[in-house]
């Protein structure tokens, strides 16, 4: 079943606005990714994280940090 978005056949519907998002993320590093995973999607906090990852809570809070940072620059990259 096809899904209706009021255009023909031919024509393709825009990208949803979550998709420069969900690009930016993929273009994370595997640890970048890994950390805002647990505590942003999992609703972990950084402790909970930490003992998940088997992580020092100090690395946990750097690479949140970090991850954040690259995932606001590659929000604003161009493209």
């Amino acid at each position: 079943m096809a899904l209706r978005t009021g255009k023909s056949a031919g024509q393709t519907a825009p990208a949803p606005m979550h998709e420069p998002a969900a690009r930016a993320f993929r273009s994370l590093s595997w640890a970048h990714r890994e950390i805002l995973t647990e505590t942003y999607f999992r609703r972990r906090s950084v402790n909970e994280a930490a003992a998940s990852l088997g992580l020092p809570v100090e690395v946990v809070k750097a690479r949140v940090y970090h991850a954040l940072r690259a995932l606001r620059d590659a929000c604003e990259a161009p493209g």
